[in-house]
């Protein structure tokens, strides 16, 4: 009772003022129990985490290049190879060793991450 008390005799601006992250709290946790918002900030995560891994791997090899051009190109080069011979066992009917299903996995998981961000924001670019 006395806590009420001393509640209501604070300023107005006082009481607005300590009660907004509380407020801006029990908002965000209502948008986010909505199955709408709860797809939006998934699919935002999801194309956060894929550009944040696509720039992450252009700036480790952008700092490659600068350190060492020549094993930087082998290795790209390399990592291109595999990821187009996993491309091309991607769509073939029969698949055969080890090595092609993880050239496959590989090609997928590429695909994925880079394709996505790229399909989330066509839209907007259609649109826009």
């Amino acid at each position: 009772m006395l806590q009420a008390r001393l509640e209501a005799a604070r300023p107005w601006w006082q009481r607005r003022l300590f009660s907004l992250p509380s407020r801006a709290w029990h908002s965000f946790r209502q948008w986010v129990r909505d199955a709408d918002a709860q797809e939006d900030v998934a699919g935002a995560f999801i194309e956060f985490a894929a550009l944040a891994f696509v720039l992450a791997v252009g700036l480790l090899v952008a700092w490659a290049w600068q350190e060492a051009p020549v094993p930087t190109a082998v290795l790209v080069a390399g990592a291109l190879a595999f990821l187009g011979y996993g491309g091309v066992e991607f769509f073939r009917e029969r698949r055969r060793g080890r090595l092609t299903v993880i050239a496959v996995g590989a090609f997928g998981f590429v695909a994925l991450w880079v394709v996505l961000p790229l399909v989330g924001a066509l839209p907007y670019f259609l649109l826009y």
